[in-house]
């Protein structure tokens, strides 16, 4: 089978940059914070509520570099939701991306990691789970006692389900758009079906970047360690950044509670990021974090019970 003679003109500049990118280390592949920088100054986030007010979070990671993060909290929250975005994605950009997570009784955290936004350092995929690791040290030890859940989104979610290898104490995850870090450049030749006679070139590299990937963000042996946090697994199946076979294979994988919810509201063309505007999954989130977090559930009046049964897999 020939490719589509209208990505023909695409093929050598794919070969070049695959190359260039399989070549180099994985970090390189997968962590982007000037690109966040970039988007950030060009397509500026909504403003949030002034009911919403944010203090400044500082932790050091395990390199001595200072993170800094925005605390959400309002009279009367109990427990806290950590949240980051994906590799390209400025903390604003988090925020906006999760605000609908504020103002349900629980603290929300949003933060990015090393070598992002203003954090000191250089980004590297072996400071990720410290740098979350530092956070939530910091929860633990400000609100002793408090639970603590996490949200992740893309390469976020790789380190979400593998914290609770490094900390204790997480009550609860929630990640989308699923990102197995070892097995991405795999995933990305099989998609380029048509560069096949340069996959004697293309698959060692590949092979390369694979071992390069931090053996804490083995997000396969991450999912089958443990079993006693529930876990929602969210992913279109039309997602063409990350497989959604490869996220329903870690789910699977998965022995302990979990649900498996799948986005309606399709955001095209990449449908990677599906949250900001499907209402029916946000309250699903809510619902759920309310659920684990809180000793007494305290539902907002928007947030309704109907849905299908039929959207969520045990």
């Amino acid at each position: 089978m020939k490719p589509p003679s209208n990505q023909f003109s695409i093929v050598i500049l794919v070969v070049v940059t695959l190359a260039s990118f399989l070549g180099g280390c994985a970090t390189r592949l997968m962590l982007y914070p000037e690109l966040a920088r970039r988007m950030e100054a060009r397509y500026l986030p909504s403003p949030i509520s002034n009911q919403h007010r944010a203090k400044k979070v500082m932790v050091k990671n395990d390199s001595g570099y200072e993170l800094h993060g925005l605390l959400f909290e309002a009279e009367g929250d109990s427990a806290t939701v950590m949240v980051s975005g994906g590799n390209a994605m400025a903390r604003s950009h988090a925020l906006e991306y999760y605000k609908f997570l504020l103002g349900h009784g629980f603290r929300v955290l949003v933060f990015s990691f090393q070598g992002y936004d203003e954090n000191e350092g250089r980004s590297d995929l072996n400071s990720l789970i410290g740098d979350a690791a530092a956070y939530h040290t910091f929860l633990k030890s400000e609100y002793p006692g408090e639970e603590v859940a996490y949200m992740g989104h893309s390469i976020s979610s790789a380190v979400a389900l593998c914290l609770p290898l490094r900390v204790t104490g997480l009550s609860a995850i929630i990640v989308e758009g699923v990102f197995d870090p070892r097995s991405i450049a795999y995933s990305k030749l099989k998609q380029l079906w048509y560069l096949f006679p340069l996959y004697p070139i293309l698959l060692p590299t590949a092979v390369a970047v694979s071992a390069t990937v931090p053996d804490e963000l083995d997000v396969a042996k991450c999912v089958t360690t443990y079993s006693d946090i529930p876990i929602i697994f969210i992913h279109h199946p039309d997602d063409a950044v990350t497989p959604f076979e490869r996220a329903f294979d870690l789910f699977s994988a998965y022995q302990g509670d979990k649900q498996f919810l799948i986005p309606r509201h399709s955001v095209l063309p990449q449908y990677h990021t599906s949250l900001l505007n499907d209402m029916k999954i946000q309250n699903e989130i809510v619902r759920f974090l309310q659920d684990h977090l809180l000793a007494r559930p305290r539902y907002n009046k928007k947030f309704t019970s109907d849905h299908s049964a039929g959207d969520r897999k045990h």
